[in-house]
């Protein structure tokens, strides 16, 4: 999972232009060049997090990423979703540990 993360956190950083969390989905704002990635960290995600939807578009300019939790996985997606945002963001959301996260749980 660190090997993830640190990849989540390196997108974050390099790619990621907007963000925001609209009730249980995270809509995330990435810049093109970085869609190969995207792909590859989503791809991850749907084997570990398989409670999550996960919706790419890629477009012309920009990728767009939608994380979706059910009702019932509230608190682990809070974890993740916090994962994915900028630092300064991080510190606003929900805190938790790793081994709270669904993922780590098996």
């Amino acid at each position: 999972m660190g090997a993830r993360l640190g990849d989540i956190q390196r997108l974050t950083r390099d790619h990621l232009r907007a963000h925001r969390v609209e009730g249980k989905t995270l809509r995330l704002t990435y810049g093109v060049e970085a869609a190969s990635e995207v792909e590859r960290i989503v791809g991850l995600e749907r084997v570990c997090c398989a409670f999550l939807d996960f919706d790419i578009k890629v477009k012309a300019d920009a990728v767009d990423l939608s994380i979706t939790a059910p009702e019932q996985d509230g608190s682990d997606a809070q974890w993740l979703f916090a994962q994915f945002l900028p630092v300064a963001a991080q510190a606003e959301a929900p805190t938790g540990k790793a081994r709270d996260c669904a993922c780590c749980r098996r």
